[in-house]
């Protein structure tokens, strides 16, 4: 089947950085053989599989590759083939031009999608918030590279997300919250956790496990700061006590993907809760960014991501399943909203 489109996305956390400028290097060669030595000296020291790759007999062949090709972008392509050699189906290279990932993801076709979702995909729609017969809090969060943002422009999306749940809970009897994740193909985690503080509230968010499925790190939430092993990822400044216990139902589907995925983590064993829809894409490990020669990023593959049961599922599965279902266009005759609101009404 032709393929629809690619779920491409990250959980962007910590940034390393080295300067390099192609114009102070000889030649093509060189800066193909600085960005390899580069890439690879960060694979070895922190992907997730490492101790399962022979480097000793990929890293020539892999250079060898990539010295073929007559311009340093080509070279690039070669990423691609490395990714699928190294089993890294959640890895990433950003290029000033491109992007590059592996061919080992699932392959999502316009035939695995109800046409309203497919509809409201094309526009690609942007966040937005509104509220359902009068009660019924509706929360929709598309995906957010935010690939480049500053640490302030992220700060002040999260602070977007937080203020338009406070302006509605705050003007409006409110009985529950519907959060629509279905046409998330994912982005910043950190972002969007900050934003949905209100709902949350202090909590342990995420556990990090590593290849022996071992904790290693955790995430969290506390007065509007989310952080990661201690480090502030994202934040928001607080206008009220958070709501952590009213009604909260998650809107999944097989387009949400990575980041999102781990919202859906991070909120699941919240008290009042529940997820419908559809199983979802399947990328919950846990990516950094990495800055690399020649202004390229990648996305590195660090560990596994877990709620707090530090139980790893690569997949976000429902309780309340609903196959191929969506009405963008009404709402209130969407299947998947009327059974979240026979939920919230059940919890009231």
């Amino acid at each position: 089947m032709k393929r629809f489109f690619s779920v491409v996305i990250i959980t962007i956390s910590v940034f390393y950085s080295k300067s390099y400028s192609q114009e102070k290097v000889e030649s093509v060669q060189d800066s193909i053989n600085i960005f390899y030595d580069s890439f690879f000296e960060q694979l070895e020291a922190n992907y997730l599989y490492r101790k399962n790759v022979n480097w000793s007999e990929i890293k020539p062949f892999v250079k060898k590759e990539a010295l073929k090709k007559s311009t340093f972008e080509e070279s690039l392509e070669v990423c691609a083939k490395l990714f699928d050699t190294i089993k890294g189906d959640h890895l990433l290279l950003f290029s000033e031009k491109k992007m590059y990932q592996s061919s080992l993801k699932r392959q999502i076709t316009k035939e695995d999608l109800h046409s309203s979702l497919l509809a409201k995909y094309s526009e690609e729609p942007k966040f937005d918030i509104k509220v359902i017969n009068d009660h019924y809090g509706y929360v929709f969060i598309p995906g957010m590279l935010l690939l480049n943002a500053t640490e302030k422009q992220l700060n002040e999306r999260s602070q977007k997300i937080y203020d338009a749940i406070i302006k509605v809970d705050t003007s409006t009897k409110i009985k529950g919250w519907i959060i629509d994740l279905r046409l998330n193909i994912g982005g910043n985690s950190n972002v969007m956790l900050a934003g949905l503080y209100h709902l949350i509230g202090d909590n342990t968010v995420s556990l990090y496990l590593d290849a022996d499925k071992n904790v290693k790190n955790r995430s969290g939430l506390d007065n509007g700061i989310y952080y990661e092993d201690q480090k502030i990822q994202a934040q928001v400044k607080t206008t009220t006590k958070p709501k952590t216990e009213i009604p909260v139902v998650l809107l999944t589907g097989v387009m949400t993907a990575s980041a999102e995925e781990f919202v859906a983590l991070g909120i699941r064993r919240r008290k009042n809760t529940v997820i419908i829809g559809e199983e979802s894409y399947g990328l919950t490990t846990a990516n950094d960014l990495f800055e690399l020669p020649f202004k390229t990023k990648a996305a590195i593959t660090l560990s596994y991501a877990t709620d707090k049961s530090a139980r790893f599922t690569k997949t976000i599965k429902p309780e309340i399943e609903i196959i191929k279902e969506a009405n963008f266009q009404d709402l209130t005759k969407d299947k998947n909203v009327m059974e979240a609101i026979k939920f919230i009404d059940a919890k009231k």
